[in-house]
């Protein structure tokens, strides 16, 4: 039994030997498959840090073959590796301290790896185990995150806007410099504070604007714009504007966890476009409302005028304001319509509106006003300007003011037909001796003469632009024994549509009070300078052409260069042109006449002051004009039979044409002892009925002037 039980005993050994070996091979292999896997490098070291022993992932490390690194010192691979004697022992379970050095690749590249180092004893002896870890991605990726926020804090602290972050409950924790400088705060200042106490903005509304923008925010993830540009007052009184937008501050998981408010300061464009604004509206020189302002508040009150509601409208026109800028310059004049400006509004209500239309023009808006309270304020401002002086250079000058006042009722229905009216009374109040306020009436005379003037304007557009017009002539004859020196005036006819022949007086005044003189004197000078090339023979015996120029004309200095490359280019004699102007239109505008006068002296051509002695300052304006005839005015001449008054005035006038060596010509001529008269008084050449008719300028060739001249003397 015995050795029957010994062999079962023998069996059962072997069979455990067998299954302690086969696990321990298990295990064995289970170790290799582990270290030959893994992503770490294992070396196994011996007492001089020669490798003895290193997994796969050491070669992929290293960048070596099989191989190669067996019997080498590590020490190549990892120049900083500790010496032996400082290898730790093994701690147990806990991995040793990992140690950050840098690693030789076999291309000569080096790495940052993570080593960690321990000593470990078994049977068959000690031996060190170092574990190496590249750190390449990883140092990338933090760099990468370095940069990428090192940006991010220089860009933030660089924008010129200011940013503010909050945390969930709204307390700011984040400021750049931007968002210092615009709350004129340090940093240390803004955070942990409120969000909602840092947009303090003046008005209540834009605070409870930002108050509920934060709410949405931080509650329901929207952004929020910033109301309106809401504006912040600093305690030293500065204030700026500002927009901005609130936006939500979302984690990884979306969760909101705070917000970010950008804020611009948009002071200097605001102000800006608040200058912009003000000069669109404004007059650059007064102040004052421009036209465009005032016609836009003007429309504004016909279209809301309630009822019997009624307003009125001024329409003011300074007198004599451009001897003052002819005298001293225009800097005078700006400066005195600054001065006289600034008084006319003292004597308005608050809710009446000033504006300056142009030049010297102005208009005020009298809401809710009747005519009486109208009339009674602008004999206000009447008295205002007659009561100023303006003081320049030690000369002291004064302006009167012509007023047109109109009520602003159901039959004014839009912004023309109310300027139409007032600029209508206005005229009349000029023409009646300036320095007065008419009243617009709709059914008086004088408004249905302007009416008839305004619907003239359009006949004259279209007689222009059928070339609608013609000329006559006037023979201007001597009386004082000068054989052959005789001359014409040109004249303009108006055609109507059947050819009929429209007077002067149907449609000069219309032309002159709506701008359209200059472009019938253009029309004048280029058909006469036609006809003269083309029938010559008309021309030949005439010792003078004298053409009439407007005010306008003369004050247009496109219109001098015409006449010069006009006459230039049809090569009419200079010396036989004479251009009368009249004295009005050169005390209005003395400098411009002036130098228009002296340019064509200069060629030779000749001028002729008409209507001498119908101003006051005839006189004294004369000496600063160089002109060659004096034309009597003939409101002087017709009468002078009957008035003795204007028989001296015709003899004062030939005295002082005859002391400045001027010729003198009479005009409105209608019998021979009026010619008789103008003889004894010294007067040069007279042009009337008394001479000859009006005549087609065609009907020249018949005219006789030497049977004319034996008549009326």
């Amino acid at each position: 039994m015995a050795p029957d039980g010994g062999d079962r005993g023998a069996k059962t050994g072997k069979r455990k030997g067998d299954k302690l070996v086969f696990s321990q091979l298990h295990r064995e292999a289970q170790a290799t498959a582990v270290l030959e896997n893994i992503g770490d490098a294992i070396i196994t070291l011996d007492e001089k840090c020669r490798a003895i022993d290193l997994n796969r992932a050491a070669h992929s490390l290293f960048g070596h073959q099989d191989g190669e690194i067996l019997g080498q010192d590590v020490r190549r691979l990892l120049p900083d590796l500790p010496p032996p004697e400082q290898i730790p022992e093994s701690p147990g379970r806990d991995l040793p301290t990992p140690l950050e050095l840098t690693a030789c690749h076999r291309s000569g590249r080096h790495f940052p790896v993570a080593v960690s180092l321990s000593r470990v004893h078994s049977d068959i002896g000690s031996f060190g185990v170092l574990i190496a870890r590249d750190l390449s991605a990883q140092k990338e990726a933090a760099e990468s995150l370095h940069r990428e926020k090192e940006f991010a804090q220089i860009t933030l602290q660089s924008i010129r806007e200011a940013v503010i972050t909050t945390d969930a409950r709204g307390r700011v924790n984040s400021v750049n410099r931007a968002a210092c400088r615009l709350l004129r705060r340090d940093s240390d200042e803004l955070v942990e504070r409120p969000l909602t106490d840092l947009l303090r903005f003046t008005e209540l509304q834009h605070r409870r604007a930002a108050r509920e923008g934060l709410k949405a925010v931080l509650a329901q993830g929207e952004s929020a714009q910033l109301e309106g540009q809401p504006e912040i007052r600093f305690g030293n009184g500065d204030l700026i504007y500002v927009k901005g937008r609130l936006a939500p501050l979302r984690a990884a998981d979306r969760r909101i966890i705070g917000c970010v408010t950008v804020m611009q300061d948009v002071t200097s464009e605001t102000r800006m476009r608040e200058i912009l604004s003000w000069q669109a509206t404004h007059d650059d020189l007064t102040s004052l409302i421009n036209r465009r302002e005032f016609e836009r508040r003007l429309q504004a009150l016909i279209e809301q005028r309630p009822g019997d509601t009624r307003h009125v409208l001024l329409y003011l026109d300074l007198d004599q304001f451009k001897l003052i800028n002819d005298n001293c310059g225009h800097d005078a004049g700006d400066q005195m319509l600054r001065q006289l400006t600034s008084r006319l509004g003292t004597r308005l209500r608050n809710s009446d509106t000033l504006a300056r239309l142009g030049g010297d023009e102005f208009a005020a808006l009298l809401p809710h006003c009747s005519v009486e309270d109208g009339r009674r304020i602008a004999d206000d401002l009447r008295e205002i300007v007659r009561g100023f002086r303006f003081d320049w250079k030690g000369r002291t000058f004064g302006v009167g003011v012509s007023i047109g006042l109109v009520s602003l009722d159901e039959h004014v229905l839009s912004v023309a037909d109310a300027l139409t009216a007032a600029d209508s009374a206005c005229y009349i109040a000029k023409e009646n001796g300036r320095d007065q306020v008419v009243v617009y009436h709709p059914s008086g005379d004088e408004e249905q003469r302007r009416r008839e003037e305004m619907s003239q304007t359009t006949l004259i557009r279209e007689c222009l632009e059928a070339d609608r017009f013609c000329l006559w002539a006037q023979p201007i004859m001597p009386i004082q024994g000068q054989d052959g020196d005789w001359g014409i005036e040109i004249l303009v006819r108006m055609l109507d549509e059947g050819g009929g022949v429209i007077p002067p007086g149907c449609f000069i005044p219309g032309a002159e009070r709506y701008n359209l003189m200059g472009q019938i004197d253009r029309w004048v000078l280029h058909t006469l300078c036609t006809q003269w090339r083309d029938d010559p023979v008309l021309f030949e015996h005439l010792d003078k052409v004298a053409i009439n120029l407007s005010g306008q004309s003369i004050a247009n200095d496109e219109f001098l260069e015409f006449v010069v490359s006009t006459v230039d280019r049809f090569r009419l004699p200079w010396e036989r042109l004479c251009f009368e102007i009249t004295e009005t239109a050169a005390v209005s505008s003395i400098e411009k006449a002036r130098h228009f006068i002296q340019t064509l002296r200069q060629r030779e051509a000749r001028f002729a002051l008409d209507d001498f002695g119908s101003g006051l300052s005839s006189f004294a304006y004369l000496k600063q004009l160089p002109v060659d005839f004096l034309k009597i005015d003939g409101a002087f001449v017709k009468d002078m039979e009957q008035d003795p008054i204007d028989a001296a005035m015709v003899r004062s006038i030939s005295d002082i044409g005859r002391a400045m060596q001027l010729q003198t010509i009479a005009e409105f001529v209608e019998s021979e002892r009026v010619i008789d008269m103008l003889q004894e008084a010294g007067v040069d050449y007279a042009q009337g009925y008394g001479i000859c008719r009006p005549m087609p300028i065609g009907e020249l060739a018949d005219f006789q002037p030497i049977q004319a001249q034996a008549s009326a003397g």
